[in-house]
Order: C-alpha cells, then structure tokens, then sequence
C-alpha cells in the first residue's frame, strides 16, 4: 500500500477498519484503567495500610474498578464482533490453535470480576489487613494472564507459518521472541492512561489537583499529582523501551512497510502525542499542581496517542494479512448489515443511557436538599 492507513483499500474495507479502530480505541480506554488500576491497588496495597489510607488514588481505585471493568467488557464487544469480519480465518485458527489455554480467560475474568467487588466489601474491611493485599495481587495477576493471552493470540494470528507446528505438536501455547516485549509496551501503556483518567476524577471529586498541595496531602513524600505524574512518567519510559524492543522482533520488511506511507505518518503523529504529555506531566510534577490547560492538553494528546497507537498496530497486521482478499465479502456486508437498523438503535440506547444518568443524578442530589430543608437552612 502507498497511502496511509485506512486510504487505499476498497470502500467496505475501510469502513469497517474505522469502526473497528474507533471501538477498539474506546475498549482501550476503559481497559487500561482497569489493567493499570488494578496494578497501582495492588501496589499501594503491599505498601501498608496506612500509605493505602492516605492515598486517595487508592480509595477512587477501590470504589471504580468493577464499575470500569463492566465498562471494559461491554465495550470490547464491538471491536471483537469487527475483528471477526476482518480477520476471520486468522482470528479463528488462533483460537483453535490455543483452545483451553485461550478460553480459560473466561473463567479468570469472572474470579477477577467479583474479587473486585470484595475488595471494596464490608466482609473483607472486618478481616486482617494481609487478605486485602491478597485479592488486589490475585486480581492484578488475573487481568496480567489476560493480557498475555490477547498477545500471545494476537502474534500467533500473524505467525501463519506456526500455525502447522502448533497443531502437529498438539501444544497450547505459542513462543515468539515478540511476545514479552509486546506484551510490556501494552502493559505500560495503560499508565499514562491511567493517570489522565485519575487526574478528571480526582478534579470532578474535589482531590484538588489544580491546587497547590498540603503537606497532609503527601503519601512518600509525593503529593496526589506528582504520583500521578511519577505513573505517567514511568509508564511512558516503559512503554518506549519495550516498544524499541518489540520493533526489533519484527522483520526488516515489516519495519519498512510501517516505517513507509503505511504508517509513517501515524508513527509522527504518535512521537508528537508522547512528547505532549511527557512535558505536560514534567511540568505538573515540577509545579505539584495541574492546572486546566495542562489537563486538557495531556487529555488531547493521549487521546490522539491512543488512535495513533491502534492504527499502527493494525498496520503491523496488515504486512500479514491481505484485507483486500476479503473485499468482496466486506462489500456484500455493507450492503445487508442493515446500517440505517443500527443507528435508530444506537440513537434509542444513548437517549435511554442518557435518561438513566439524568434520573441518578436528580435521586443522588434530592437527598441532599432534603437535609438542608430540614436543618432550615
């Protein structure tokens, strides 16, 4: 291909790799705050009680986690319904392939799920202290054995000359000199992500982030925005070392055709976006504070980072797979996927997500008036 991503492939082809970039962009968004967030508890939960105590990153953590992971898999479903259509014969033969070594992430996101919800239970709050950190590893170690599925099946549907092997052999699992260095650069990139998220609730929840902070307010000697910028920071670091490693996996001939007009523009796009919310998070870890337009810049650039990320990981798959072979199935899928039947439907179920958030609010805040009323204030 001479254009860049989603430019020169047929017309069905590159509607359905938008969609499907768009909603996997989503997925990530609520993913990373689940698979960072759920390591930064586990963290601060073998650091003590009391730094867990003092930190309030841990109790927004605490309270969120198995509200966002609900998020996580609902909106993971768009973008595994798109792969599917795009990569079909791949995708399936990975998850022959692997067979119970891959299904067994159902059964852990399932214990995962509910640890969540004990973690923030009263049953757990009457028991010792050592159990907490306990659920918080056991939860963090469940979400990293996901992810080190969703890798592992990721390279093995690109690796086709494998796919033989595996099967001959009867194996479940698939080795690939790309496989820990893939799967650390996704795991750090969830931390820049994590902190921007954290940074819009700690603002919305009164954390005072764009304030100049107390002494109280410091856990290790770091205020609430300096360990937000220490995440960041560390995640980005992180990320770039482990990408460097995992480019070096692939073949020369990969590395051109993503370095050339098929992602070339998407890999500048994606520097700017780094080094935006690299000297946002300097100078908020300088100042102990962030202020609005520094939260708005960081928020723009990881959200531009975040579809740079995805588009050239797709670029990537694109060297292995020939999307333009399935042109003619995306072409009659358009025309009978009943489009205009999806939008009436998406249009219903925002205006009925939306009612339900208008009716929380109104029930959330009718208590509170009702005591002013009472104290006669």
């Amino acid at each position: 291909m001479n254009a860049a991503l989603p430019f020169g492939l047929p017309g069905a082809t590159a509607f359905y790799l938008v969609l499907y970039l768009s909603t996997f962009v989503v997925h990530m968004v609520f993913m990373h705050y689940v698979l960072a967030g759920a390591t930064y508890l586990a963290c601060g939960r073998l650091l003590g009680k009391a730094r867990c105590a003092a930190c309030e990153w841990q109790g927004i953590l605490l309270d969120w986690l198995p509200f966002a992971t609900g998020l996580a898999i609902t909106a993971g479903v768009a973008p595994l319904l798109f792969v599917q259509m795009l990569y079909g014969r791949e995708f399936a033969t990975a998850n022959l392939l692997l067979s119970h070594r891959w299904m067994a992430i159902l059964p852990v996101l399932i214990v995962c799920f509910y640890l969540l919800y004990l973690q923030k239970s009263a049953w757990i709050s009457r028991r010792r202290w050592v159990w907490r950190p306990v659920v918080a590893v056991a939860v963090c170690a469940g979400f990293l054995f996901i992810a080190l599925s969703w890798t592992e099946n990721h390279l093995l549907m690109l690796d086709h000359a494998a796919w033989p092997r595996l099967y001959e052999s009867g194996g479940l699992r698939y080795e690939s000199p790309g496989l820990l260095p893939r799967l650390a650069a996704w795991f750090f990139l969830a931390f820049p992500s994590l902190a921007i998220e954290l940074a819009w609730q700690g603002r919305l929840t009164g954390v005072g982030i764009h304030a100049v902070p107390q002494p109280t307010a410091a856990v290790a000697g770091l205020s609430p925005v300096r360990r937000l910028a220490l995440t960041a920071g560390a995640g980005l670091v992180g990320c770039l070392t482990a990408a460097v490693l995992y480019w070096s996996t692939l073949p020369a001939a990969v590395r051109d055709a993503v370095a050339g007009p098929l992602a070339g523009p998407w890999l500048a796009i994606l520097g700017g976006a780094v080094v935006v919310q690299a000297a946002v998070w300097f100078i908020a870890a300088i100042r102990g504070l962030l202020s609005w337009p520094l939260l708005v810049a960081a928020t723009a650039g990881w959200i531009v980072g975040l579809v740079a990320v995805a588009v050239v990981r797709e670029a990537i798959r694109l060297t292995a797979v020939d999307l333009a072979a399935s042109a003619v199935s995306h072409a009659a899928a358009l025309r009978i996927g009943g489009l205009p039947v999806f939008l009436v439907f998406a249009v219903l179920n925002a205006a009925a997500i939306a009612w339900c958030i208008y009716v929380v609010r109104v029930t959330t805040h009718q208590p509170m008036k009702d005591k002013v009323i009472d104290r006669g204030v």
